[in-house]
């Protein structure tokens, strides 16, 4: 009862877990899709990396720890990341410059990172670096919100056409997901069942977008 209450994103909250668990389905069918043959030798960087979480769960897919990159602006983060993924190449700084060389990995993420952004420029800078560091046969993979968040006004949605439009000339293959955070709540540690039929029958209740992101 403590971590639910405590910390909200943890696996240790039944609707943290809940979601971790719905979004990492689409995940593995991209992958899989994409990459029949395995991701150990895929070079992946995650833009806002916080402190590793992605990168761990990623691993669990297949990709090599030593593979991973990831930048992040906040050093108490950044230090954090380090420690749980110290065989990655993690980066103190700002995701509008990547210290990194032109078609340098296979995969380039982000996770709630535009959402946080307010001004178009910077966002629009982002995203040109993750487009010039990603290899032409390789994708940017995407999750955020798509609708702004009522309970925090510094977050607000990313839909798909300001995605087509910061990634204009590549190709985007939409993928709404997650089942609203504050119904998930609720209905998780009722009925994980019922909480996935909401989620598959009622698309109207997700609110992120996993959006593959491929150069024409």
């Amino acid at each position: 009862m403590k971590a639910r209450k405590n910390n909200i994103y943890s696996p240790l909250n039944p609707a943290a877990f809940f979601m971790i668990q719905r979004r990492q389905r689409m995940l593995q069918r991209i992958f899989a899709e994409n990459f029949p043959d395995g991701l150990k030798g895929l070079k992946l960087l995650e833009v806002g990396c916080g402190g590793g979480q992605w990168m761990l769960e990623f691993a669990s897919f297949g990709f090599r720890f030593a593979n991973f990159a990831g930048i992040e602006i906040n050093p108490e983060r950044a230090k954090i990341a380090k420690e749980r993924v110290p065989l990655a190449d993690i980066r103190e700084g700002d995701a509008s410059s990547l210290p990194w060389q032109d078609e340098s990995f296979d995969i380039v993420f982000q996770s709630t990172v535009f959402t946080s952004v307010k001004d178009m420029g910077t966002k629009i800078n982002i995203a040109n670096e993750m487009k010039r560091v990603c290899k032409k046969t390789g994708f940017i993979l995407w999750y955020d919100f798509k609708y702004n968040n009522p309970s925090n006004p510094d977050v607000k949605g990313v839909g798909r056409s300001e995605i087509r439009k910061l990634f204009s000339t590549w190709n985007c293959e939409f993928h709404s997901v997650t089942l609203a955070p504050p119904i998930a709540r609720i209905v998780v540690p009722i009925s994980w069942n019922l909480a996935e039929n909401m989620e598959t029958f009622l698309p109207m209740l997700r609110t992120h977008l996993i959006t593959v992101i491929r150069p024409f």
